[in-house]
């Protein structure tokens, strides 16, 4: 009998490689992210409904609550892959230790990815001072912090509830704070990728606001 090369005989198949169904699931999410990227680069984000990002992505209301509970999660969602990414590399002696100095470090040698601080340019591109548009900063960041609190439970088991709660709420509001100083400032209509000189501004701010956070917000000239 001949054995057909893409047999399950001949092919050799890797356990670890993704099924058909996780290659779907991944493309319909990218699908509904992307269609969210595009629709808040000509509408304040706060405006944007899950039936535009649903038609845009060119899947069903329903596909899409079965992907994210909404707009704001979807948010959410873009943030905390990228920050797990940089989570990932730390060492949980090292944050265990001196967390906001690790997560410092972490900034400084690593950076905070480009398509993030994209996502913070398209969110404000029509204005932050909307009531409807801070609601959704302040949903997306308490996520956020939410995300992490639970991501240093695992990092960090034997630490204080308390002080694993206040880490992550300070953490977060620093990077809040740190994208609403960097916004003021920046012409939100720069085309992509952004300029270096904008991007080395938003680390400078976010590495002084955890020098802040570190040095217990004392006043550089106390």
């Amino acid at each position: 009998m001949t054995v057909r090369p893409d047999s399950a005989a001949g092919r050799g198949t890797d356990p670890a490689a993704p099924g058909r169904r996780e290659l779907n699931k991944a493309r319909t999410r990218e699908a509904i992210v992307g269609a969210l990227r595009e629709l808040v680069a000509d509408l304040p984000a706060a405006e944007v409904t899950v039936e535009q990002v649903a038609e845009r992505a060119g899947v069903s209301r329903r596909t899409f609550f079965n992907y994210f509970g909404g707009i704001p999660a979807v948010l959410s969602d873009v943030f905390a892959e990228h920050a797990a990414a940089m989570i990932a590399q730390l060492d949980p002696d090292v944050i265990g230790g001196d967390p906001v100095t690790a997560l410092r470090g972490l900034v400084r040698t690593h950076g905070i990815p480009e398509d993030l601080l994209g996502w913070f340019v398209a969110l404000n591109r029509h204005g932050a001072d909307t009531d409807a548009t801070i609601l959704l900063e302040r949903t997306v960041w308490a996520d956020m912090a939410a995300w992490l609190r639970e991501r240093l439970r695992a990092v960090l088991p034997e630490a204080d509830p308390l002080f694993v709660a206040t880490l992550a709420s300070a953490v977060m509001s620093c990077f809040q704070a740190t994208e609403e100083v960097w916004l003021k400032d920046l012409d939100t209509e720069c085309p992509e990728p952004l300029p270096r000189g904008d991007v080395a501004t938003f680390h400078d701010h976010l590495d002084r606001a955890l020098g802040l956070l570190a040095d217990g917000w004392r006043s550089p000239s106390s």
